[in-house]
């Protein structure tokens, strides 16, 4: 199976059979089960525990149900969203800066916690392939549609179009792209945040360098198979559901920083700036860019 840049997608537990890769993904998981409130003392024990069910699942369905029992049998599960309000107050103090004045558009809005936010300084509205139970609590205006149709909203609509983590979940990266530049106001502007691997270690500082140390010392390929195995973790095994409805997409569409810069700029959009956010939330450990693009 290959995702939308043609790049393979292997299983879970071929990912962990690189032992390079394990030891990153046991630091990093350990790291973030702490920041959750596990005691130190079972952090280790539920890492090894979460491996050895990975490698012996005989299927994708069995190894998402008995890591979720696992992660809720340790309170991960529970501890889990009350910090996701955290992560998103990062991720508006790290956007905000770049807002244009007028309106804002958060395509690909999640539970819309990010417009809710921001709508004490803009008229924001919410559009997403699927409409979280949380929606109607943001008294936001809400547009649905499904995974590969247009966004039903009118061309040149706002001044500010939010792309937070959208295309990597997306089928179709590049029309996903596309539908934000097509609803965007010429001059306007779309913000993108992703998680990007082969980082160039040299643009980074010092800090950022030590909080992404066991990102960085895999090769691009290896950080990918990373990218992969936690994009999966968090979305399809901590949110587990049997409700195929309710699953979460995850074609695993993940680019270079400067792959997304060249699909931005052979579209029609100027990347007027690109920041280094790094391993900037706690709860998700991914290396994340954030592209500040104009809409010519």
């Amino acid at each position: 199976m290959k995702n939308a840049f043609n790049l393979q997608i292997p299983e879970m537990k071929d990912i962990l059979a690189d032992p390079e890769i394990e030891k990153s993904v046991s630091d990093m998981l350990g790291t973030v089960l702490s920041y959750l409130g596990i005691p130190d003392d079972a952090t280790g024990r539920v890492v090894e525990e979460t491996f050895d069910k990975t490698k012996k699942a005989v299927s994708i369905t069995e190894y998402e149900k008995n890591v979720h029992a696992l992660l809720d049998r340790e309170g991960v599960v529970a501890a889990f969203p009350h910090k996701l309000l955290e992560r998103t107050k990062i991720m508006v103090e790290e956007l905000r800066p770049y807002l244009l004045e007028g309106s804002v558009l958060d395509l690909g809005c999640g539970d819309g916690k990010t417009g809710e936010l921001l709508a004490d300084t803009h008229e924001v509205q919410l559009a997403d392939v699927f409409e979280h139970l949380h929606i109607k609590e943001t008294g936001l205006d809400f547009t649905f549609f499904k995974q590969g149709e247009l966004v039903p909203i009118e061309d040149n609509s706002f001044d500010n179009t939010l792309s937070i983590y959208v295309y990597h979940h997306s089928d179709d990266p590049i029309q996903s792209m596309l539908e934000a530049k097509r609803v965007t106001r010429s001059g306007g502007r779309i913000i993108v945040m992703e998680s990007v691997y082969g980082v160039d270690e040299l643009l980074l500082s010092d800090e950022q360098k030590e909080k992404a140390k066991p990102f960085l010392r895999l090769s691009a390929e290896q950080q990918r198979l990373c990218n992969i195995f936690f994009d999966h973790f968090w979305n399809r095994v901590l949110m587990y559901s049997d409700d195929p409805s309710m699953k979460i997409n995850v074609p695993f569409n993940f680019n270079t920083p400067d792959g997304w810069k060249k699909i931005f700029e052979a579209n029609g959009l100027t990347q007027e700036k690109m920041i280094h956010m790094g391993m900037d939330q706690p709860t998700v450990p991914e290396y994340h860019t954030m592209h500040i693009l104009r809409v010519n």
